[in-house]
Formats: C-alpha cells, sequence, structure tokens
C-alpha cells in the first residue's frame, strides 16, 4: 500500500515522516536556531563540522538527498561571488602573502581562510533553512509564528511573503525552460549577452507577480481577511515528548554556541588555531 504524500514549501514528503509530526513551534525555532548558530560561528573548523552535521541530519530524518542538490547550483553562484569578491577585494593580512593586486589589495593564508568560512556558514544557512523547509507547510508557519504571541493576521502576512518567494522561484523556472525550448542559449556568450538574455525574464516574471497579487486581494477580500473578533480554527497541534527534546536540543546547541563564541573558541580563526 502506498504512502500518502504531503506537500510542504519545497518537496513532497510521506505523510509517516516524522519532520511532518512536529510541532510547528519546534519547526520555526529550529528554523531560527539553524541560522543563528551559522551566524555565530566564525571558525572555519567548526563550520566544517557544523555543516556534515546538517548533510547527516538528512538521511537520519529520512529526507532524501536530492534536496541536497537542489541546492547546489545556489551555493556554487554564491561561491564564485565569494571568491571573486575576496581575491580580488580584501586586504586581511596573514602570515603569508600569496599575491598583491596593482589596486593595493592581496591574498594571504588569512584571505583564504576567512573566504572559506563565508561559503562555509552560507551553505549551513542554506542546508539548515531547507531541511526545515522541506517539512514546512502553510499552516505549520501561520501556527508556529502565532504560538510565539505573533498576532494571526502578521503570522498569515509571513506566509504569504514565502509562499510567494516560493512561487517566485517556479516562474522563473517556467520562464526560463520555456525560452530555451525557444532557441534562447542562455549559458552561452559573454557576461553582457548572458544579461541581457536574463533581463529578458523580467517582463513576465513581473505580469505573474502582478497577477497574482491581483488575484489574491480578491480573494482575502472575499474571505473577510484580516479577520475581527475571536477566530476559530481548524487544526490543533499537542506537545509530545519528543518535541519538548526537540526544542530543548535546539535551546541547548545555540545557548552552547553562543557560550562558546564568548571564549573565543568559534571566533576568526578559532580551534585549531587559538
Amino acid at each position: 500500500m502506498s504512502k500518502s504524500k504531503v506537500k510542504t514549501f519545497l518537496a513532497y514528503l510521506d505523510s509517516s515522516n516524522p519532520l511532518l509530526r512536529l510541532h510547528p513551534f519546534v519547526k520555526v525555532l529550529a528554523l531560527l536556531v539553524f541560522n543563528l548558530v551559522a551566524w555565530l560561528v566564525e571558525a572555519p573548523y567548526p563550520l566544517l563540522a557544523y555543516l556534515l552535521a546538517l548533510v547527516f541530519l538528512y538521511p537520519f530524518l529520512r529526507v532524501s538527498m536530492r534536496n541536497l542538490i537542489r541546492a547546489l547550483p545556489y551555493l556554487l553562484l554564491v561561491a564564485q561571488a565569494v571568491t571573486l569578491g575576496y581575491l580580488v577585494g580584501s586586504k586581511i593580512p596573514g602570515s603569508v602573502v600569496y599575491f598583491s593586486l596593482p589596486w593595493g589589495t592581496y591574498v594571504s593564508d588569512r584571505t583564504l581562510m576567512f573566504m572559506a568560512s563565508v561559503m562555509l556558514r552560507i551553505s549551513c544557512m542554506v542546508l539548515g533553512s531547507t531541511l526545515v523547509f522541506i517539512s514546512l507547510r502553510d499552516v505549520d508557519l501561520v501556527y508556529g509564528f502565532k504560538s510565539v504571541g505573533l498576532p494571526f493576521a502578521a503570522a498569515f502576512t509571513v506566509n504569504l511573503s514565502m509562499r510567494f518567494s516560493m512561487l517566485f522561484m517556479e516562474d522563473y523556472a517556467r520562464i526560463r525552460d520555456a525560452m530555451v525550448l525557444k532557441g534562447a542559449h542562455l549559458d552561452s556568450g559573454g557576461l553582457v549577452e548572458r544579461a541581457r538574455l536574463t533581463s529578458l525574464m523580467g517582463v513576465p516574471l513581473m505580469v505573474l507577480a502582478l497577477k497574482r497579487m491581483q488575484d489574491l486581494s480578491y480573494v482575502l477580500e472575499l474571505r473577510g481577511f484580516p479577520p475581527k473578533g475571536k477566530r476559530t480554527y481548524v487544526y490543533e497541534f499537542v506537545w509530545r515528548p519528543v518535541d519538548a527534546i526537540a526544542a530543548a536540543i535546539l535551546l541547548i546547541l545555540l545557548f552552547s554556541t553562543v557560550a562558546l563564541r564568548l571564549t573565543g573558541f568559534l571566533s576568526f580563526p578559532g580551534w585549531p588555531f587559538l
């Protein structure tokens, strides 16, 4: 008997997946903690360990590794931008200077370490956020923010912004594929030619975005949004022992990171260069 699938922000998960059954508050907390930890850590080796731990969580939580492959193009694009920025515009002193540029910048061993730290930090943020969004539904986002005291209208607005960002990415992929099918070579030519071809996507993307906003305004108006008075809710989420344990682990991870950062263990260059 085939298992039913549940649509989330980024994927379709089996209804039996343990991530789906987590309390919405835990999911919102995980999204916050995963990004805060990556932002607090500056040392490259602890960041690498954190990245490997996030990768291990995917099979442990029964999430397909194909979702990691989907994030690789974005990570490669960011890596190119970070590498170019540090190679041509950095002045980070180090023990060894590999080469200097005519406009006064140079590349040292600390430049390469800092560049690696930035790329690892961004990768941790992307992988951690992707893991959460794979299990996050619209109802989870609304109920999760509401459980921390955010008004329903504000929680619903945050959910709409997240949903629109996902729809924007889907529209971009459709327009890109349509241009490729019509003979456009988006990956050929020089930098100016690629920029010109990419800019052609702006008009259809803007038209689709405006149409979606107009349709949404009609739907919200017909349903009487924002709600007035006391409202009822379809879903009821009950705290279970596993939710309390997961929340405790996330908070311990966050507070431990803050404590280690204050000691300098996680500050750049960090361990093992203390």
